[in-house]
């Protein structure tokens, strides 16, 4: 019950916030569709020069709609440099003194900004998908869409929460963020869909977890998927932020043995 409480006081202090911060309201709605628009021209000068054969225009200019609208849900990095700065700090110490969870008031915090994201930005990447591709999900397809993004983004943040969690073993975690972050970008479908690869690189990239963060919920939209495609990326996707969490619980409980006040 008290783990409840802190969730709720967490998520509602931290959706104050996320609707105070009007700076960051006007950069998450015109930020998105200016980043979009130079996405768009890109890769029409890139299609219309045939450099992928075989490939519609359509598909990748509604792929990169939904992908960048899942990656800038939610600020992973700088999430990672302060649990790190936290770490450093010592102001790490208020939450264990007062026996507050830790992981879950990053959670809340997370669950916070994205729901104002969704409220604000989710519209627009609708009407956009519609306009650029005219793919109108239905309700049905839309929801389960929606389920696997939302899981395949906590499955990121709990790996970002792990990188930040590494300032318990290293005094810096820079350069362990610049390695992951360029091997999220290909192995999630980021920088390109992931079936633009060879078929010897899908084969490798369906063993790992990273495309379960934005290209499958993203091609889902796309691929007149089934219940059963459904079910069976839901698996994976809960089987891995199993794995995902277990790790960043055997990472923090030891993290806290090396622990002290004035750093690590």
């Amino acid at each position: 019950m008290r783990i409840l409480n802190i969730m709720k006081e967490a998520y509602i202090l931290n959706l104050k916030r996320s609707f105070s911060n009007r700076m960051e309201l006007f950069t998450k709605l015109f930020g998105y569709p200016a980043r979009l628009f130079m996405i768009y021209f890109l890769w029409i000068s890139i299609l219309d020069n045939k450099a992928f054969s075989g490939v519609e225009k359509s598909y990748v200019l509604g792929y990169y709609t939904v992908s960048l609208f899942l990656i800038q849900m939610y600020p992973f990095i700088r999430k990672s440099r302060e649990i790190r700065e936290k770490i450093f700090s010592g102001e790490i110490v208020n939450y264990l003194s007062r026996n507050i969870p830790f992981g879950v008031v990053n959670l809340m915090e997370y669950a916070s900004t994205v729901t104002v994201y969704f409220l604000f930005v989710a519209p627009i990447a609708y009407i956009l998908l519609g306009l650029v591709t005219r793919v109108f999900p239905d309700f049905l397809t839309l929801i389960l869409f929606l389920i696997l993004a939302f899981l395949g983004s906590i499955l990121r943040f709990l790996i970002w929460y792990v990188i930040g969690l590494i300032s318990f073993y290293t005094h810096e975690n820079i350069g362990i963020i610049t390695f992951y972050l360029t091997l999220e970008n290909i192995l999630s479908g980021a920088l390109l869909p992931l079936n633009l690869f060879p078929q010897q690189f899908q084969t490798i990239f369906g063993l790992l977890p990273f495309r379960l963060m934005l290209y499958t919920p993203v091609n889902f939209l796309f691929d007149r998927a089934t219940f059963l495609d459904f079910f069976n990326v839901l698996f994976l996707q809960l089987f891995w932020l199993i794995v995902v969490f277990g790790i960043s619980e055997f990472v923090w409980k030891n993290g806290l043995k090396r622990f002290t006040a004035f750093g690590i």
